[in-house]
């Protein structure tokens, strides 16, 4: 089961073989596997190197990142491996074609029962 990733602590993230390690700055290390986060929250001063996000990019995680007040700084997001260059424009094309955006908003409102 996946879970979220939460980083209290001052240190480094980096992969390590096919994992990843947490190093405190005190020296501590804590190994986690890679196939139970979902997702990274960084609450914390954090170092990471272009193999960390590579690595974490492979698998879709991304990383969030809060200030030393814990508000909210901005995210990673690896980008979608899934999405088609066509499949965009198709929705581009749809959203600025203000026309076809009413055929549409009308088949999703009709197919929720109203």
């Amino acid at each position: 089961m996946k879970q979220s990733f939460y980083v209290y602590n001052n240190g480094d993230l980096k992969r390590k073989d096919n994992t990843l390690q947490f190093t405190t700055y005190e020296g501590e290390k804590r190994d986690i596997p890679i196939e139970r986060i979902s997702d990274i929250y960084v609450m914390s001063e954090m170092s990471f190197n272009t193999a960390f996000i590579n690595y974490i990019s492979q698998y879709g995680i991304p990383v969030h990142f809060f200030n030393y007040y814990n508000f909210y700084t901005g995210s990673y997001y690896p980008r979608e491996s899934l999405l088609a260059g066509q499949l965009l424009v198709k929705q581009v094309e749809n959203y600025t074609d203000y026309e076809k955006r009413m055929i549409l908003a009308k088949k999703i409102y009709r197919s929720c029962g109203r």
